[in-house]
């Protein structure tokens, strides 16, 4: 599934809905990169929301749970991160490490 079936897809107009939500929720509570992550992701700065979108800093809204490793677009968990965090994430999925026996 390509990025352009995602974007013009089911479910696009929630995601945005609950992205703007977000984004005014980061701006008003001052939440920092990768609050509320269940994986941990996210540096734990400051976002500034008044930056432009293009910038490596601005704020994003990140899929706990990356598209490409089955994530849904909607029904997941939201995390406010700085562009350059999600970037590093990207598709990487939380590790588990189990004890030796």
């Amino acid at each position: 599934m390509g990025n352009a079936s995602i974007r013009n897809g089911k479910g696009h107009r929630a995601y945005r809905r609950k992205q703007g939500a977000l984004k005014r929720r980061t701006r008003v509570e001052d939440l920092p990169c990768g609050y509320g992550s269940p994986s941990g992701w996210g540096c734990g700065k400051h976002i500034d929301t008044e930056l432009p979108d293009t910038h490596r800093m601005s704020f994003t809204a990140d899929h706990d749970e990356a598209i490409d490793n089955g994530g849904s677009l909607v029904g997941q968990v939201l995390v406010p991160m700085h562009r350059s965090c999600n970037s590093r994430k990207s598709n990487h999925a939380a590790t588990e490490i189990w004890a030796a026996t």
